[in-house]
């Protein structure tokens, strides 16, 4: 049985959006929720308690893309399994990491996804305790091999979710994000962009990090505090 497929920005561990979505909404199991990175309920040793509130409050599945905001010695030691064609970290029973370069056949929606970025406010924050920079932007062989994936597949893919955003971005929102000469995938998601721009079936790319929701181009999204309903600009109350 198909449901709906939500689709939401960085949460950095809040609650307070699946307390009112649960308030507000009938939710039922066969719902999933998508988030574009920074989910942040894997990050401090006591996560066990937010992924049970989680579950509790979201009858349904919850997937989430990596941000660069995450606790990568946790998440990445998480035993791996399928789930909609794609490899995925298995969080919990029913909360997910959607890992990079995957391909994942939702309710026949076809999403690749792409995590991670740079951390630029790393300065008040302790290498091991709130930032794991060897692990939180893409490595030169998970951009070679998502760039093969997407490139190979894009006649098919419906969406993109990435968490950093296509350089071109950076020209519409306030929030800037700093890019450092060596940091190659603002550039590198523009390049896609701009590949699956012309590919057949191609609906709509989604990303967050920018902390922004705004439609960038009728295909192009930024997400942060609202859940949309995934390819509509369907908005969620919560």
């Amino acid at each position: 049985m198909d449901g709906r497929i939500f689709i939401t920005g960085d949460k950095h561990g809040a609650m307070a959006p699946f307390f009112g979505l649960a308030e507000k909404q009938e939710l039922l199991p066969s719902d999933i929720m998508l988030i574009t990175g920074d989910a942040g309920y894997v990050f401090y040793d006591d996560y066990r308690l937010k992924l049970d509130t989680l579950e509790q409050l979201f009858p349904g599945q919850i997937a989430f893309i990596d941000g660069n905001h995450e606790n990568f010695h946790i998440l990445n030691n998480m035993e791996e399994s399928t789930w909609c064609g794609g490899r995925v970290h298995q969080v919990s029973q029913r909360i997910i990491h959607l890992m990079r370069g995957e391909i994942y056949d939702i309710y026949g929606n076809t999403v690749f996804t792409f995590g991670g970025a740079r951390t630029t406010d790393h300065f008040d924050r302790e290498k091991g305790e709130g930032w794991w920079p060897d692990e939180e932007e893409p490595t030169e062989d998970e951009m070679k091999r998502a760039e093969d994936v997407l490139f190979s597949r894009k006649d098919d893919i419906d969406y993109v979710i990435s968490h950093e955003a296509p350089m071109y971005v950076r020209n519409f929102t306030t929030r800037k994000k700093h890019v450092p000469d060596d940091y190659r995938l603002p550039g590198l998601l523009d390049r896609w962009y701009r590949e699956m721009k012309g590919a057949e079936g191609f609906k709509r790319w989604y990303f967050g990090h920018m902390h922004v929701d705004m439609k960038i181009e009728e295909d192009l999204m930024g997400l942060h505090n609202e859940i949309l309903i995934l390819g509509t600009d369907e908005r969620i109350r919560w």
